[in-house]
Parts: structure tokens; C-alpha cells; sequence
């Protein structure tokens, strides 16, 4: 069933990334947009950096300020960790929906699948495309 989204999200291994707003103009919520070299295109609201086996900023940080001199600001501070890199791995989480990407540098992204609304979107080079929303309906209920 997700045969088809794990062998594109191979294809995706040794692109580098270039990090935007996925919606510019929006402030109240940031949406990044993930352009892959190869084409590629993921859009996502709820993600988070796990640098060095330690999880980091997420896309909840944003725009909050914790008490330190400004407020964070999560799109640069990803568009920072990823500089460079690319994707060793990319992979899908069949039990929860998200996508986890690995990168040199001991850099990860985990998108997370949290609503049962469309807060990730990927397009491949080759035009097929998966939403999040989709891939919740497609998941075997737990028939306990």
C-alpha cells in the first residue's frame, strides 16, 4: 500500500535541499517549502531538527522568544542546519504518517502527520504526489 511513497522517497537520497516559506505573506502559521535537486517538492507546517542523536527546534519554536534576546526565527534556523547537506535517507512512518529525513552531518528532519487535515505535502519529479491526509485514510485501523 505504501510501496509507491517509500521507493519515491528513495529517489531523494544525495539531493541537497533548498529551504523557503512555504507561504509567504502568512504570519500567522510558518509553512516551509523543501526543494529537493532532483526536483522534488515537500511543503510541511509541524517538523523539528534532531541534530546529533538530540532533538532541537521545531516549527512550534517559532516566533516564540524563551526569554532569549529575539524571537526565534525557524525558517532561517533550518534553512541554516540543512546548508549543504543532503539526504542520505528518506523515509515514512507507516504507524503515525510522518516523514523522516537524514542528512549529512548528523542532521534529521522529522514532518510530522498530527491532524487528519493536509499539513504535509510532497511532490516528486516524476509528478506523483501524497498528502498526509491521504496517507492517514490509507493506514489499517486498529481493530482491537
Amino acid at each position: 500500500m505504501f510501496d509507491a511513497l517509500e521507493k519515491s522517497l528513495s529517489t531523494l537520497k544525495n539531493s541537497s535541499v533548498l529551504v523557503s516559506d512555504g507561504n509567504p505573506g502568512v504570519e500567522e502559521e510558518l509553512t516551509v517549502a523543501l526543494d529537493f535537486s532532483d526536483g522534488s517538492r515537500l511543503e510541511a507546517v509541524f517538523w523539528r531538527i534532531i541534530k546529533n542523536g538530540a532533538t532541537g527546534l521545531s516549527s512550534f519554536d517559532h516566533q516564540h522568544q524563551y526569554g532569549l534576546p529575539a524571537r526565534i526565527d525557524a525558517l532561517k534556523e533550518l534553512q541554516k542546519e540543512l546548508h549543504n547537506k543532503t539526504v542520505t535517507e528518506a523515509r515514512f512512518d507507516k504507524e503515525t504518517g510522518d516523514l523522516l529525513f537524514q542528512f549529512t552531518g548528523n542532521v534529521k528532519v522529522q514532518v510530522f502527520n498530527v491532524t487528519a487535515y493536509e499539513i504535509w505535502h510532497i511532490k516528486f519529479a516524476d509528478g506523483t504526489e501524497e498528502y498526509s491526509n491521504n496517507v492517514r485514510r490509507k493506514r489499517t485501523p486498529d481493530r482491537r
